[in-house]
């Protein structure tokens, strides 16, 4: 038998706030994206470094021609595939291998890559990068496009580059094989900051932001005027018309943030009267210099809620190079935040209470903001 409902309007507890929406932080912290020109297998390599409890680990995703995703991690290294789930044509498994070289830092030189790893499944590769800038790198933040690799999303991907920054064509050592055979790197059209570069980029403080993974889980609650827990974003907490309501989400390292700001605040679910639909602003934002605009939306039915999180425009940023508006103005950079719509229903009632079941998926970028179910487009 289900559990009875509190009367629609009025929450359970007015010192308690129900949050129904989620902003996480992935462990990558540093990332260096290589486009390959000639290997008939990748299109595209990447280390990242992870931020794990026993200290940082560098990892190898490999990007193929036919859309699927490889992942080396170092032997004995227990990976969370998660942070991968929808990408391409899909994640084709965590394959253990032994890192022979595992060097990825950025000092006053510049990018210092030395990897180089032997897998089971007879797959051998060896990066090797080596900047001498004298401490000149020309950086910049960028909203990487990552999103629109991902074919199911099970997350929307804020994927925030603070200090981007491509590697120069000169004072720089590069040596790329894959299984033995050397592979080129191509080069950007046009100079950045008066340098001939490379199609890489590397950024040594990212920020890799989860709005709303996919999830069947009970909705958190927090206290009002409260500390907060040990988990989850920081909130700002507003009084609203009905109670409390959600202002902004807040999640950051060192010295960066993202947020998703909520305008009007987003209320808490129990306090709207039957039959009652609220929607508002929401903008992503990362250090306040960049940004993305969407819509939410919440109808209760009952003991039932139904949330809607889409409509993003285009990523908007204030950087006016010439070489940089060009790149940004790709379909890639514009379209695929559009493409992205989130569904929940909130169950008020039953057992467990506050159930919430969640999915994203992607939808036309001609009508990213309809009822009903969206149409799957790839970026």
């Amino acid at each position: 038998m289900s559990a009875p409902s509190r009367p629609a309007g009025r929450p359970a507890d007015p010192h308690e706030l129900l949050v129904p929406i989620s902003l996480e932080l992935s462990p990558i912290r540093r990332l260096l994206i290589i486009d390959v020109a000639d290997d008939p297998t990748y299109r595209t390599l990447e280390p990242q470094v992870l931020a794990e409890a026993g200290g940082d680990v560098l990892v190898l995703l490999a990007y193929r021609h036919d859309g699927h995703v490889e992942l080396y991690a170092p032997s004995g290294h227990d990976l969370d595939p998660s942070g991968y789930d929808g990408l391409g044509e899909g994640l084709r498994g965590i394959h253990q291998a032994r890192f022979e070289l595992a060097r990825f830092e950025v000092d006053d030189g510049g990018l210092q890559l030395e990897l180089a790893l032997a897998a089971p499944n007879g797959r051998r590769f060896d990066l090797r990068i080596h900047e001498h800038l004298a401490g000149r790198r020309d950086r910049f933040g960028v909203l990487a496009p990552v999103g629109g690799a991902f074919d199911a999303p099970a997350f929307f991907p804020f994927l925030w580059l603070p200090g981007m920054s491509f590697v120069p064509v000169r004072d720089t050592e590069v040596e790329v094989r894959v299984d033995g055979r050397a592979r080129r790197i191509p080069r950007l059209p046009l100079p950045v900051g008066g340098r001939r570069c490379l199609m890489a980029r590397y950024d040594p403080d990212v920020l890799v932001c989860q709005l709303n993974p996919d999830s069947a889980r009970v909705a958190p609650r927090v206290p009002v005027g409260g500390a907060p827990g040990p988990a989850g974003p920081e909130l700002d907490i507003v009084e609203v018309d009905d109670g409390f309501g959600i202002a902004a989400l807040r999640v950051g390292r060192g010295a960066h943030t993202c947020a998703a700001r909520l305008d009007p605040p987003l209320p808490d679910p129990r306090s709207l009267p039957a039959r009652a639909h609220r929607s508002g602003a929401m903008l992503l934002d990362a250090d306040g210099v960049t940004q993305l605009r969407g819509r939410y939306e919440l109808t209760r039915a009952d003991d039932r809620v139904e949330l809607a999180i889409g409509g993003f425009g285009p990523w908007r940023t204030r950087l006016r190079r010439p070489l940089l508006a060009l790149l940004f103005r790709l379909p890639i950079f514009r379209r695929w935040p559009t493409t992205y719509r989130w569904q929940a229903t909130l169950e008020l009632s039953g057992t467990p209470r506050y159930r919430l079941t969640s999915r994203w998926a992607r939808c036309s970028a001609r009508s990213p903001w309809v009822r009903g179910r969206p149409e799957r487009r790839s970026g």
